[in-house]
């Protein structure tokens, strides 16, 4: 039998016990509110032996029912648990061989469907002020499904007010349980439309201790539980560390580049200089025939020499990124950033990005102010 299987047939045996008992059967909806309705009801009966107002043979054995049941409700509870927890580990695991952090984004949706047994899973990216929905991934295909990823792609931005559930967990930096979400004030509406949502659960991505993005979960057929949520937050956890090493390991490699770059550069211009032929001419009169390039010598050189977007572009393209995740960034084309790049490398006297990106580094890292 499945564990879904299996969860289904326990959850029938407990409500058909809690109707005997004469207690409500619809808390029982999921394996942790039925063995909170068990307690409830053993306590009950309990009671009624204890006043003698029940037939003893008739109640003590439905008691002892109860008792059993919940026990074998604990047991599958915790065993789902440690099952659920080894799926978790062992998807972060798979995960920590990537070590490009476009790769990482790709991934993290199924990831967390694979790992933590959820039907459906959004990221979203948080811009200062602003909650940005960008990926999706389900089990299947359905056309809720493609009407949600549409729903996805057409919304560009939504601010983070103060009513908000994800402005709470901004500010909380804890994840979220939500069992009603149509009667809860804090969801966003147009989500709950696009998403028909009956239950979800969602964290924060804080990779630094700063939130940059939130995950939403849900199951296709069933509610969530706090187990979920707390799945969902240890792998919003696990998963903010491996980025955090990834953009390291992106930013390493960047600058690893940059020194062959220069270290070629200055062979190269050695090798000119031992070559060079020697003319019978004075120095000034060489120093004429040269190019003149005006350089900024100072971080404050370079923000009046810049625009505050052009400087944005630039300490992007200090960490490795591309036009395209650049674009993705600062929310503009890709045909934008390209004549960004083109105006630094003009304005800074740079023959390539390379070394666009070496006076910045230089400049910002002997300059912090």
């Amino acid at each position: 039998m499945t564990t879904h299987g299996r969860a289904s047939e326990l959850l029938t045996r407990v409500r058909n016990a809690l109707e005997r008992a004469g207690a409500p059967s619809a808390r029982a909806s999921d394996p942790e509110s039925a063995e909170v309705a068990l307690t409830a009801a053993a306590g009950e009966l309990s009671e009624r032996l204890t006043a003698g107002t029940a037939d003893p043979a008739g109640t003590g054995a439905l008691l002892a029912e109860v008792y059993a049941l919940r026990h074998e409700l604990s047991e599958f509870r915790e065993g789902e648990r440690a099952r659920r927890r080894a799926a978790l580990d062992a998807s972060l695991a798979r995960l920590g061989a990537v070590t490009d952090s476009d790769e990482l984004l790709d991934r993290a949706c199924e990831a967390v469907v694979e790992g933590c047994g959820f039907g459906r899973v959004m990221l979203s990216r948080v811009d200062g002020s602003l909650w940005r929905p960008w990926k999706s991934y389900a089990v299947g295909d359905r056309e809720a499904e493609r009407t949600f990823r549409e729903w996805i792609t057409a919304i560009p931005e939504i601010r983070l007010d103060n009513m908000l559930l994800e402005t709470e967990m901004v500010r909380k930096r804890q994840p979220a349980l939500v069992t009603d979400p149509a009667h809860d004030p804090r969801v966003y509406r147009p989500l709950l439309r696009a998403s028909a949502l009956t239950s979800y659960v969602a964290a924060p991505l804080l990779p630094t201790g700063r939130v940059i993005g939130f995950l939403h979960a849900d199951h296709v057929d069933s509610p969530v539980t706090a187990l979920d949520r707390d799945l969902l937050w240890a792998f919003a956890l696990g998963f903010g560390r491996l980025f955090e090493r990834a953009v390291l390991l992106t930013r390493l490699r960047v600058q690893r580049e940059q020194v062959r770059v220069a270290m070629r550069t200055v062979e190269a211009v050695l090798d000119d200089l031992a070559s060079a032929e020697i003319d019978l001419t004075r120095h000034a009169a060489v120093a004429e025939l040269r190019p003149s390039r005006t350089r900024p010598r100072s971080s404050a050189a370079l923000e009046a020499l810049l625009t505050g977007r052009e400087r944005e572009v630039l300490a992007l393209m200090a960490t490795g990124a591309t036009n395209n995740r650049i674009a993705d960034e600062l929310v503009i084309t890709s045909g934008t950033v390209k004549s960004h790049v083109k105006r630094i490398l003009r304005k800074l006297g740079a023959e390539n990005r390379a070394e666009a990106i070496s006076q910045y580094l230089r400049l910002t890292m002997a300059d912090p102010s």
